[in-house]
C-alpha cells in the first residue's frame, strides 16, 4: 500500500510542475501582447525628393483713376467713340438729340443700315469666345457682366452705323438746333458703365470694399433717353492702376521681405513685375500692386484673377511630425581649426590644467549642426559648463558658460541605428508636410532615414 501512494504522489508532483511552467508561460506571452498593444509603432520614413507649388492665386479689385461725366441736357444719345478708346480734349465723345426727331429720322431712313457688319460680328463673337475661355461656374455672377459687355458692344456699333447716316442727311426739314455735339473737357480713355467704385481710395478703404459677392454694375449705353445730370460716360484719365487683394498671414510672411512681385493676370502670356505694398485693414491683410500699363485690355473689369508668382520649392519632403527642436551653443566660426591629419576646419580646443598645473590645449570633435558666416552651433553635451576655448590663430579665449544658445529645428536621422539629430533649413511648410533645402551641410540628403513621429524616440536612442 505504501508504494502506491508514493506512485499517486509522484504524479501529481509532475502534473503540478507542468501547470506551473504552462502558467508562467502563458502569463509571459499575455504581458507581451499587453506591453505590445500599449507601445506606439515605432515608423521610419525615407527623404523624398519633391516640388510645391507655392505661387499665390488671388481675386483682386482693380483700382484706377476714373471719373464719371455727367450729361448736360435731356434727350437720345448716339456715342462717337468706342469704349476703351483714347480720346483727346476737346474732341466729341457723343451727341444728345433733345425732341428725338433726328434719332427717328436715322432709323426711318434705312433699317438695313442697323444691321451689324461682318467686323461687327467679328468682335461679338469675339467677346463670346474669351467668356467661354475663362468662365468658371464658381463665379456666377459673371454672367450678368458678360450680357452687359456683349449689350454694350452692339449698342457701339448699331450707334456707328446711326452716326454714319447722320452725316448723309441732307433734309433741310429736319431741326438741328436741338441736336447737339458734346465734347470732353480732358483727354482719356473712355468706357461706358459705373460700378460705385469711381472714387475708390486705395490709402483708405475698408475689407469690405474688396468682396466680389455684393459686386454690382450699370451700363450708361442703355439706348433710352437720358436725362441731364444723370452720368454718359467715364473717363479713365491715367495709365496708372492698381490691384487690390485680401492674403493670408501666411502668404504675408512669405512676401514681406521681397521688394517686388511677378505677375499674371487672367492666365496672360505675359508676366508682369511690379511694386507693391503690404497692408492691413479691418484685421485682414491685403496687398497693393501697383501697374503702369495694359490697363485698357481690362477696362471693362472691376475683379480678376492674378497669380503672383513666387520661386518655385524644389527640395527634400519630409512629414511635419518628424520635426524636432534641439538648443545648441552658438560658437564663433575663428574657434574652429584643422586636425594634424585633417584638412576641413571641425575641430574645438579646450584649454585645460594637467595634474602640474600647467596649461594644455586639447583637440575635441563636436556635433556640429550647422555653420554660417559668423558661428558654428555645436552640442552643448560635448563640452563641461566652465570649458574654455581657445583661437590657436591668435590665442583669444572664449568662456562656454557666456555662449548665446539657439534652437535649431530638425529631425532624427537613423542611418546608422541610432537617433541623431540633424538640422533642417525650410523652404515651405503646409499643415501636413515640409520641404527642406537640398545640399546643406550637416543636414539630411536624399533617401535618408528619419523617424516619422519624432515625439516618441529621444536623441541618441538606439533603434532595433
Amino acid at each position: 500500500m505504501s508504494g502506491y501512494h508514493s506512485h499517486k504522489e509522484s504524479n501529481q508532483f509532475r502534473i503540478n510542475i507542468g501547470t506551473i511552467i504552462f502558467a508562467i508561460i502563458f502569463l509571459y506571452i499575455v504581458v507581451r501582447i499587453i506591453i505590445s498593444l500599449q507601445k506606439e509603432s515605432l515608423s521610419i520614413y525615407e527623404v523624398q525628393n519633391s516640388y510645391i507649388d507655392t505661387n499665390i492665386n488671388v481675386t483682386a479689385l482693380i483700382a484706377r483713376e476714373e471719373k464719371l461725366v455727367n450729361a448736360t441736357s435731356s434727350g437720345y444719345v448716339s456715342y462717337y467713340v468706342r469704349d476703351g478708346e483714347k480720346i483727346g480734349k476737346d474732341k466729341t465723345v457723343y451727341t444728345i438729340d433733345e425732341t428725338g426727331s433726328i434719332y427717328e429720322k436715322i432709323k426711318d431712313a434705312d433699317s438695313n443700315a442697323l444691321t451689324l457688319t461682318d467686323d461687327g460680328l467679328n468682335e461679338v463673337r469675339t467677346r463670346i469666345s474669351n467668356f467661354e475661355n475663362y468662365f468658371k461656374y464658381s463665379s456666377f455672377s459673371d454672367v450678368y457682366n458678360f450680357r452687359y459687355d456683349i449689350e454694350n458692344a452692339v449698342l457701339e456699333l448699331t450707334n456707328e452705323a446711326m452716326i454714319e447716316q447722320l452725316t448723309s442727311l441732307g433734309d433741310s426739314s429736319t431741326d438741328i438746333s436741338t441736336y447737339k455735339k458734346v465734347n470732353t473737357t480732358e483727354s482719356g480713355i473712355i468706357t461706358y458703365y459705373k460700378d460705385g467704385y469711381e472714387d475708390f481710395d486705395i490709402n483708405n478703404f475698408k475689407a469690405s470694399d474688396i468682396d466680389k459677392s455684393q459686386y454690382k454694375k450699370t451700363t450708361l449705353k442703355t439706348g433710352e433717353i437720358i436725362n441731364s445730370g444723370d452720368p454718359v460716360y467715364k473717363l479713365v484719365t491715367s495709365e496708372n492702376w492698381y490691384l487690390i487683394a485680401e492674403l493670408s498671414d501666411k502668404q504675408v510672411k512669405e512676401l514681406k521681405n521681397q521688394d517686388t512681385v511677378t505677375i499674371n493676370i487672367h492666365n496672360s502670356s505675359k508676366n508682369i513685375t511690379c511694386s507693391f505694398e503690404l497692408t492691413k485693414k479691418d484685421s485682414k491683410n491685403f496687398i497693393i500692386i501697383y501697374l503702369n500699363q495694359q490697363m485698357v485690355n481690362y477696362i471693362n473689369d472691376r475683379y480678376i484673377d492674378v497669380v503672383i508668382i513666387q520661386d518655385q520649392n524644389n527640395g527634400l519632403k519630409i512629414p511635419n511630425t518628424s520635426i524636432t527642436k534641439k538648443s545648441v551653443y552658438k560658437i564663433p566660426i575663428d574657434y574652429l581649426s584643422k586636425g594634424s591629419d585633417s584638412t576641413s576646419e571641425s575641430l574645438l580646443n579646450i584649454k585645460t590644467l594637467d595634474d602640474k598645473g600647467e596649461v594644455t590645449i586639447k583637440q575635441v570633435s563636436p556635433d556640429i549642426y550647422k555653420t554660417d558666416d559668423d558661428y558654428c552651433y555645436v552640442d552643448p553635451n560635448d563640452f563641461e559648463l566652465n570649458d574654455v576655448l581657445v583661437n590657436i590663430d591668435n590665442n583669444d579665449t572664449f568662456a562656454l558658460n557666456t555662449a548665446e544658445k539657439a534652437e535649431l529645428q530638425g529631425v532624427f536621422c537613423v542611418n546608422q541605428g541610432i537617433a541623431t539629430f540633424r538640422y533642417i533649413d525650410i523652404l515651405y511648410q503646409d499643415d501636413e508636410y515640409t520641404i527642406v533645402k537640398p545640399d546643406v551641410s550637416y543636414s539630411i540628403a536624399w533617401f535618408d532615414r528619419i523617424i516619422l513621429d519624432q515625439s516618441l524616440v529621444k536623441e541618441n536612442q538606439i533603434i532595433k
